[in-house]
């Protein structure tokens, strides 16, 4: 059974202005970017639970990008993944 990526309004964002810093800096990178991120959700609908913990009192897992320093921030529900972030993983935390 393949779950649903349902990505959070602060994940588009993250997404947009990833492929946009990465556009700019050589043309075709953005879409190399976004390329590995569709492979981490096509991993993600098909195998969430392989990934571990970052929070366990709420349930949120991460999985790292192979070549961007990236992580997908995501919860796991019966049939869905939640994604909250695309999270650079040099850049400091939002604070909520």
């Amino acid at each position: 059974m393949a779950f649903n990526i349902i990505l959070s309004e602060e994940a588009r964002q993250d997404e947009i202005e990833s492929y946009q810093y990465y556009e700019a800096q050589r043309v075709g990178l953005g879409g190399e970017f976004l390329n590995e991120l569709e492979h981490c959700y096509d991993v993600l609908s098909r195998h969430p639970h392989l990934f571990g913990f970052i929070d366990t009192s709420y349930d949120l897992r991460d999985v790292k990008l192979k070549r961007f320093p990236f992580v997908i921030i995501y919860e796991l529900s019966a049939e869905n993944v939640y994604v909250y972030s695309v999270h650079h993983t040099s850049r400091l935390s939002k604070q909520r």
